[in-house]
């Protein structure tokens, strides 16, 4: 008995002494998960690019200094000094490393974070600019080059964005956002410098870090790339490979995939075929060939799976890091990189094999390859014409225009011939939610899916139509009812309106067009769409007067009736929400 108790003891002690420990670990762990830190510890960046630190876990009591241990090296540009919210922007001013340290103090405690940045020399890659070869050779080195700073369409291996004053540096967590109900404001940079015609190509590529930042993820250029390609009929197969050469590339890779070519009868013209580049197969292909434009059909799982699985090709180069936001493509961007390799192609020889013109290239796509389509023209700004269909939420249709369609809104749509009315009623209408589910959000990258809210995202679509704002290019926008009801046409129309204050600033109000159609046909690029681009191209690109056609034709909706059969003011209908 004496023993029983003896031993009864001794694990009892041995059972409160555990859990003692596992208190104080949880302790000790829920402590050290508060204390604050920086957002990063090392990083590395080229002469003239900056980076933002900020305080991660801090408190609004607390007071930072921030001091650059070689300021000759890197300096400190703009900071805050206390509260949570606290950062400081480091500019890169010659090559070296040197430490940056943020002394954080409070309630008398002095703690020291330090980050290690290294500073590189920009490569000529980031200064030159070289143009297009268009020989019969089978292999050629893809160089990206920096668009020149005025509005022009200078075609070149794939475009790199170019530098801008708001450098990725200067956008902040999705936590740190201020929301915005109404519609953000296109014409004012994010440092609250008024837009202007003048200086809209750095606004254009601030808006284009914004959606590499927070929702697609990192555009590749070509940088690092080596291409090659070999035709064997209607096969034009392309082959990739990658030196390592930038982050999340991979070193000494290669990947291929195999698009369809098909030309039209006859003679080419002097310049080639105008060429329109399909994300899937093109329904009105026989159309487009008698109307004498060249159609690739561009198998696009052969480049990214539609899945979070990210294989394919795309991924095989550039392997998708969820840790590390300059390594995150996501699919939609993945998708867009394997189109401007078909134009690279086309440009490095391809173009001659086929009589095609790649200074003539046409982007299409249907539902996700319409988002798909929306992403490739904005970022590769060879493409002359964009026709992004259907693409709905992601896409081109507005989050904030009736947001879940929380507003019943009922239009007659009589006009196009086949439905008298469309309803657009909640629950009918893709969602932020839709696309951040499992079976959607590898679209995008990490970030976006940390947006609780629409009114957190500091854009909305029509700053991607703004992008195709440049002289010798056009934004098609093409929407449909019927069967389509997902996609929120409305908000395509108010994508269109906002869009289009900034081609008429820059003088170019006939190069962003749209048309609707009745989806009753198929979820496609329809007859009715590629009639009327073909008519606009003439008219706009060939110098050809086209009989009962006017591009205003293709400016204005059936969302501006104020009359029709069923008695629907749509105009009005239209309007009421409006998020302005």
């Amino acid at each position: 008995m004496k023993h029983f108790r003896k031993n009864l003891f001794r694990c009892i002690c041995c059972i409160m002494s555990g859990v003692m420990i596992c208190t104080l670990c949880a302790a000790y762990e829920t402590s050290a998960a508060k204390k604050p830190a920086l957002n990063r510890k090392k990083c590395s960046i080229t002469v003239n690019e900056s980076v933002r630190l900020s305080i991660k876990n801090g408190n609004k009591k607390a007071k930072i200094k921030w001091k650059s241990k070689k300021s000759k090296i890197a300096k400190i540009t703009k900071k805050k000094t206390s509260g949570k919210k606290a950062y400081a922007v480091i500019k890169g001013l010659k090559a070296g490393s040197t430490t940056v340290i943020a002394t954080y103090k409070i309630n008398g405690k002095t703690i020291k974070l330090k980050c290690k940045i290294t500073i590189r020399d920009a490569t000529p890659a980031d200064t030159i600019q070289t143009q297009p070869t268009q020989n019969t050779a089978q292999a050629v080195q893809v160089t990206p080059y920096v668009t020149p700073s005025v509005p022009t369409h200078t075609p070149a291996p794939t475009a790199v964005p170019t530098p801008t004053p708001i450098p990725f540096a200067n956008l902040v967590e999705v936590s740190e956002l201020e929301e915005c109900e109404t519609a953000p404001d296109m014409f004012t940079y994010i440092d609250q410098t008024p837009v202007t015609a003048d200086n809209w190509n750095g606004r254009a590529e601030e808006i284009r870090q914004m959606y590499q930042y927070y929702m697609y993820g990192m555009w590749r250029d070509g940088e690092g790339e080596t291409l090659s390609y070999s035709v064997d009929g209607n096969n034009l197969k392309i082959d990739i490979s990658t030196d390592g050469s930038i982050q999340g590339q991979k070193a000494d890779a290669s990947a291929s995939f195999t698009v369809d070519v098909n030309v039209p009868d006859g003679s080419a013209p002097e310049n080639g075929w105008p060429v329109i580049i399909s994300m899937g197969n093109l329904t009105e292909q026989q159309t487009a060939l008698d109307n004498g434009y060249a159609v690739i059909n561009y198998d696009t799982a052969q480049v990214s799976s539609d899945s979070a699985a990210r294989s394919g090709a795309f991924y095989t180069l550039y392997p998708y890091n969820a840790d590390e936001w300059r390594e995150q493509s996501g699919v939609l961007m993945a998708w867009a990189w394997g189109a401007s390799k078909i134009l690279d192609s086309l440009y490095a020889g391809a173009g001659g094999d086929y009589n095609i013109n790649p200074d003539f290239a046409i982007i299409g796509g249907v539902s996700r390859w319409g988002k798909a389509t929306a992403v490739c023209g904005a970022f590769d700004r060879r493409f002359k014409i964009s026709l992004p269909t259907c693409s709905g939420c992601g896409g081109m249709g507005v989050f904030r225009y009736n947001p879940n369609a929380t507003v019943t809104q009922t239009y007659d749509v009589s006009s196009l011939g086949f439905m008298s009315t469309a309803t657009y009623s909640q629950g009918d209408i893709e969602t932020l939610g839709s696309i951040q589910s499992s079976g959607e959000n590898y679209w995008f990258n990490e970030r976006f899916k940390q947006f609780k809210n629409i009114y957190q995202l500091p854009f909305d679509q029509y700053y991607l139509s703004a992008l195709y704002a440049e002289e010798g290019r056009t934004l098609m926008l093409i929407g449909g009812f019927n069967y389509d009801i997902w996609q929120n046409t409305p908000s395509l129309w108010y994508n269109f309106q906002k869009a289009k204050q900034v081609f008429d600033m820059l003088g170019l109000s006939d190069n962003i067009i749209i048309n609707l159609h009745d989806a009753s046909m198929g979820h496609n690029i329809l007859n009715d769409d590629v009639v009327k681009l073909f008519k606009y191209c003439n008219e706009m690109y060939f110098g050809t007067d086209v009989a009962d056609f006017e591009i205003s034709d293709l400016q204005t909706t059936l969302f501006e009736l104020t009359d029709t059969p069923s008695g629907i003011n749509n105009k009005e209908v239209y309007e009421a929400m409006i998020p302005e």
